[in-house]
């Protein structure tokens, strides 16, 4: 059986949008400390919030895409869905999606798959997950067309 796994880590990747994204932080840590009358408690809690918000981005996520499922890992959560469930992949700057559609929609980026690349492995992603995609879809066709005489 075929699988791929990796690590994205985009904080590491991208020190320079870590930098900002955590001067950001303490920016609306420090507004939020003085629009609330000098509460550390809020500007904790505030800065709590943001940072779980954003911990996809300052910690690694892993990816697992084999010929049944595909794996999400996050810190504090997990996510999975079988392979079949997917019919179009589309391939971005940053990573590819996994599209529950055959064509382009708003939806797709609730429904589907977000799988950002890790460190120089675009091209091996990419290939592997077509791949996945293009012979489960042959699968697909394969099944419908099959004839069963015991059917009619």
């Amino acid at each position: 059986m075929k699988s791929l796994t990796w690590k994205s880590h985009p904080a590491l990747e991208r020190p320079a949008a870590a930098a900002f994204v955590t001067v950001f932080m303490m920016l609306v840590m420090w507004i939020v400390y003085y629009v609330m009358d000098r509460s550390t408690m809020m500007m904790f809690i505030s800065g709590g919030i943001l940072f779980i918000s954003l911990s996809t981005f300052y910690f690694p996520t892993t990816f697992v895409v084999d010929e049944n499922k595909v794996h999400i890992r996050y810190l504090f959560s997990a996510k999975e869905r079988n392979l079949s469930a997917f019919r179009k992949c589309f391939p971005e700057a940053k990573g590819i999606l996994l599209s529950p559609y055959y064509s382009p929609t708003r939806l797709e980026n609730f429904r589907g798959y977000y799988l950002r690349y890790g460190r120089n492995n675009k091209a091996e992603v990419d290939a592997f997950v077509k791949e996945l995609i293009e012979s489960q879809e042959a699968q697909a066709v394969s099944k419908t067309s099959e004839v069963n005489p015991d059917a009619v």
